[in-house]
């Protein structure tokens, strides 16, 4: 195996934790390189539990300023904005405002026909769509005026 750093990118302890659990179910049946992997991930940890991570600086942005951002920049009739969890959900004629809500970071989910926007914190790990009824009934919604 060639040396490469099999824990790119990771930058704190769960990261590399779910990294080293998703390489030994892809290489569960080499030693040579399960072994080569516990002692970077060993290393890793080692170096992180005596120190702290280092994180790339990103400023994070709360619910209720990207409401206000996108308040100060979409000024359109006919859109729907609602908070559902942690989340932001603009539905309805937004295809006019598509560039403005892709420079904000809101993402378009196709199943759902609705924008979106969360922190990276708060990502779903669902690997199947879930419908938007479903997630509002589970987490509440409130509409905001925009």
């Amino acid at each position: 195996m060639a040396k490469i750093n099999q824990f790119f990118g990771c930058s704190s302890i769960d990261e590399i934790q779910l990294r080293f659990d998703e390489l030994s179910k892809v290489y569960k049946d080499q030693d040579e390189i399960l072994q080569i992997l516990k002692t970077e991930y060993s290393t890793l940890m080692n170096v992180l539990g005596e120190s702290k991570p280092f994180e790339i600086v990103k400023e994070k942005t709360s619910l209720s300023e990207k409401i206000k951002e996108l308040q100060e920049k979409v000024k359109q009739e006919g859109l729907r904005l609602e908070i559902v969890g942690q989340w932001l959900w603009l539905s309805g004629a937004t295809f006019a405002v598509k560039d403005v809500l892709k420079a904000l970071d809101f993402r378009y989910s196709p199943d759902k026909k609705s924008w979106y926007w969360r922190s990276d914190e708060n990502r779903s790990s669902n690997e199947k769509p879930i419908p938007l009824e479903m997630i509002r009934e589970k987490y509440g919604t409130n509409v905001v005026a925009l």
